[in-house]
């Protein structure tokens, strides 16, 4: 809560929301933002799940994802090959999306 208000938990305008579907449960995912890691060609992706913007717990997955040197962003469809497995990863470290709350925020390495 900053200054009294709740924190939306939608995506900005102009975001494109993706979904994605995780054991019968489709869940809804943006990119918040990226940076990469000086010297490697390491980039980490920031981004937000959750099951219903703005009335459900939300995720927030740190991606580390390997690039090559040319590369300045990861495709979409790689992304979209990574949100799932890290969803299903994050349920079992103990993030209940029904739940409500702050943020479980959850570091996954991905390997592609």
């Amino acid at each position: 809560m900053i200054s009294g208000k709740r924190r939306k938990k939608a995506a900005p305008p102009g975001v494109a929301v993706k979904a994605v579907a995780v054991d019968g449960t489709e869940y809804q995912w943006w990119t918040r933002h990226g940076w990469q890691i000086w010297g490697t060609d390491t980039k980490v992706i920031s981004i937000s799940v959750s099951l219903e913007p703005a009335r459900t717990r939300e995720l927030i997955l740190d991606m580390t994802m390997t690039m090559k040197p040319e590369d300045n962003t990861p495709s979409e469809t790689r992304l979209a090959q990574a949100v799932g497995p890290a969803i299903r990863a994050a349920i079992e470290a103990g993030w209940d999306p029904e739940s409500r709350g702050r943020a479980f925020r959850f570091e996954i390495e991905e390997s592609l």
